[in-house]
């Protein structure tokens, strides 16, 4: 073979060289392309995460609604069930005692005529009781309502509420109050309204969930900044099964029977009592008698607790 001549030797060398730079070129491309295509990947790649989660997000979200949308349509469906039936019989009351009134009015005795005069104020009573729990509720929930505490006789103002439940229930059951010593009472500051929501619902229930006659109690005591109020009957009680939704709407016990009710009272009582800042706990016990107690913070702490 011939020895290459030096312009030889010169060729080769300037395309190994070329080659080696071509080469290192084409690597050094191949690796930009490569990196910015990582970076592609990795960019598409949080793309899709934040859309995985964005979708998550309203799959939950759709979750929510048609949760919410199946409790509304639930709540409209007790609710138009609570209106049929609980104004279906004091409506037929009244209509069959005017028609009485208007058509015999004249041949009735005048007992049967105050006995029909007695059944609409009862029957109007009833549905409008039904109706300012409504509205009230609906207050409550769009925020109308506010707790204004002031200062009050608390021991008065349960004497009259159990005056005034023992008329409105015609006397049905004795409403026993069991007051602490007055002078421990005295100081409580809190919006009566509220008050009034509260104890005559709790109330009024003992006595409807009771044989006629068995005892009402209602109590009152104070326990530091705290008046702990409890309403105990001897009545049908509350099975325990159905003491979980005792305060969800249109809610009723399972063994109340044909015992008219709306299902909004403990509703109420439950919004009036977060209203005042307190809680309420119930002890029950089907055929054994039911106890409400309501803790609520209607006295400010003495100076020098509140500087320890």
């Amino acid at each position: 073979m011939a020895a290459f001549t030096s312009p030889q030797v010169l060729l080769v060398t300037l395309l190994v060289a070329g080659t080696a730079i071509w080469a290192a070129v084409s690597l050094a491309r191949a690796r930009r392309s490569l990196n910015a295509s990582r970076r592609e990947v990795d960019r598409l790649a949080q793309e899709l995460d934040g859309r995985l989660r964005e979708h998550a997000r309203a799959q939950e979200s759709l979750q929510v609604a048609l949760s919410s949308e199946r409790e509304l349509l639930e709540l409209k469906s007790r609710f138009v069930a609570l209106v049929s039936h609980e104004f279906r019989t004091p409506l037929g009351i009244i209509m069959s005692a005017v028609e009485l009134l208007k058509n015999y009015r004249d041949r009735l005795p005048l007992e049967s005529r105050q006995e029909l005069l007695e059944d609409i104020l009862v029957s109007t009573r009833r549905m409008a009781g039904l109706m300012e729990q409504v509205l009230l509720l609906g207050r409550v929930d769009a925020g109308k309502v506010a707790a204004q505490p002031v200062p009050l006789d608390l021991s008065d103002l349960l004497g009259r509420i159990a005056d005034e439940q023992r008329s409105a229930t015609g006397a049905r059951c004795p409403i026993v109050l069991d007051l602490a010593d007055h002078g421990t009472l005295l100081g409580a500051r809190a919006d009566a309204g509220l008050l009034r929501h509260i104890l005559s619902n709790l109330v009024s229930n003992a006595v409807k969930y009771s044989p006629a006659g068995a005892e009402v109690r209602l109590t009152a005591r104070r326990d530091g900044p705290d008046a702990v109020l409890a309403v105990t009957d001897r009545g049908i009680g509350i099975p325990e099964a159905d003491q979980a939704r005792l305060f969800e709407a249109f809610h009723r016990a399972t063994n109340v029977g044909e015992i008219p009710g709306s299902g909004l009272g403990l509703l109420i009582v439950k919004r009036c009592v977060d209203l005042h800042g307190g809680r309420i706990t119930v002890r029950s016990k089907a055929g054994a008698g039911t106890a409400f107690e309501v803790r609520l913070p209607l006295y400010a702490p003495a100076a020098d607790d509140a500087v320890r």
